[in-house]
């Protein structure tokens, strides 16, 4: 199969536009986007240039999808909500024999596909699930800071994570969190012990952190996505936990609405709004990784983060999305079969990949005795 065409469904949407931009920029294959709108699809064609043409897809028609797939190498889906797209796209990939790689969180593709795992590792194929912002990058994150750290350190005692997201998302993004969260419901908080899960007291479910610039002292709570969940149980040589930023009473309580009342679309989408309006910092959206652990015979701790600023936030949703199909295209090595993001990628060399796009990256690697964690992280 010559990798030379990359399909992008959802390619007139904000991830759509930013993704095809990328690629366009990043790598030499043609694109086609696809959408339910003729006019738009056409008129981005045309403003993109002569390396992009456009197809008309419906996402919920397998005919549609399969016309769309087969003349693909790589389809990158883009489009939403996924509690009611579901895996049609990726199922109709699979019958193209294309390579997939898809921003769809709450493991709903993944679980759906991997019945059909070993039949697209046979074949050859990357299907690269959860790969865009939240859920992908706050996963890959913190495989890359334990990788970092365990080529510096002797022994490592625990991984935490700390996210936040204030982004002016879709309302089609909106729907699919506030669905998840209904579907969760309210879950006892827990961590992962060398990859098994361990309840908490309520009392240890809140941390009060420094983050240093650009966030300062504020207060997160555990919550973990399935995508973490599947970090916290790979990672078998320490303890596991990730916070939430949930900014004050109304929030909680908004969000606590949505995961035990069967509410309306259009209200779930509004409240979760406000959540995110009001989790609002001076950075738009973070993740912080800091691994402790033992160097040399002292207490060490290793900080990484990646950040974005306001007007960023389809970019960083793009980046990871771009970054896997132009490596799929390129024939670099991305895992054959059925993975999340952090699974299906070496994450020290994908992260200087990220960098090289364009990501904000930091990384510290400090000394220090327990007395000066404690002041930290309270």
């Amino acid at each position: 199969m010559s990798l030379t065409q990359i399909g992008i469904v959802g390619g007139y949407g904000a991830t759509g536009r930013a993704v095809a931009g990328k690629l366009l920029r990043s790598c030499d294959a043609a694109l086609v986007i696809g959408g339910r709108d003729p006019s738009r699809l056409n008129s981005l064609a045309s403003e993109l240039g002569s390396r992009v043409s456009a197809i008309p897809v419906d996402v919920m028609d397998s005919r549609s999808l399969d016309e769309f797939c087969g003349p693909c190498s790589i389809v990158v889906n883009c489009g939403g909500p996924v509690f009611r797209l579901q895996h049609r796209v990726a199922q109709a990939s699979l019958r193209s024999r294309c390579h997939y790689v898809d921003a769809a969180g709450m493991s709903i593709v993944k679980e759906r596909m991997l019945p059909n795992g070993r039949m697209i590792e046979d074949l050859g194929l990357r299907f690269v699930v959860s790969a865009g912002w939240m859920p992908g990058l706050t996963e890959l994150l913190p495989v890359y800071a334990h990788a970092r750290a365990k080529s510096q350190m002797d022994s490592i005692d625990s991984l935490s994570v700390y996210f936040s997201d204030s982004g002016e998302w879709s309302d089609n993004a909106l729907r699919d969190a506030a669905w998840f969260i209904h579907r969760t419901g309210l879950v006892r908080s827990g961590y992962f012990r060398k990859g098994e899960w361990v309840h908490t007291r309520m009392s240890e479910a809140a941390r009060r952190v420094d983050l240093g610039d650009g966030i300062g002292l504020r207060r997160f709570n555990m919550f973990f996505m399935p995508e973490q969940r599947e970090v916290g149980r790979r990672l078998t040589d320490c303890e596991v936990r990730v916070y939430s930023y949930l900014a004050g009473f109304q929030n909680a309580l908004a969000a606590t609405v949505v995961a035990l009342l069967p509410l309306p679309e259009a209200l779930g989408v509004r409240l979760l709004r406000g959540v995110f309006r009001r989790n609002r910092l001076p950075l738009r959206g973070f993740v912080a990784a800091h691994v402790l652990g033992r160097s040399e015979g002292r207490r060490a701790v290793l900080k990484a983060g990646i950040s974005f600023e306001a007007g960023r936030d389809y970019w960083i949703n793009a980046i990871a999305l771009a970054t896997v199909a132009r490596k799929i295209s390129s024939g670099s090595a991305v895992q054959p079969g059925v993975h999340f993001l952090s699974d299906a990628v070496e994450p020290v060399s994908f992260m200087e990949e990220l960098q090289r796009a364009g990501l904000h990256q930091s990384e510290t690697m400090e000394f220090c005795d327990w007395e000066q964690l404690g002041c930290r992280y309270r």
